[in-house]
């Protein structure tokens, strides 16, 4: 009887907790062969602006985007396999 490969789900509200709260276990075990996915409530449309080299007037209407490619760069970084976004709108939920 074959093993069935390892996989880890990973679900975080916005994109920057990913490498913030689990980057260390991302990484661990994506360096391990284990199949990591990570999903991802909302694209962070919200968020602030801390790149010094952006305009906040010019970036908030497409932050969105930005928080997008930095998750995929910073999942390419940790190993992560799949990448998926469930498409709820940032501080959209009543707490």
């Amino acid at each position: 009887m074959s093993e069935e490969p390892l996989s880890l789900l990973a679900v975080e509200p916005h994109p920057d907790d990913e490498s913030i709260g689990m980057g260390g276990t991302l990484a661990r075990y994506s360096a391990e062969g284990v199949r990591t996915t990570l999903v991802t409530a909302t694209r962070g449309e919200v968020g602030e602006i801390l790149d010094k080299d952006l305009d906040p007037k010019e970036a908030a209407p497409r932050l969105a985007t930005i928080r997008e490619g930095e998750l995929r760069n910073a999942l390419k970084i940790l190993g992560v396999n799949e990448l998926v976004f469930l498409g709820y709108e940032d501080s959209g939920m009543a707490g």
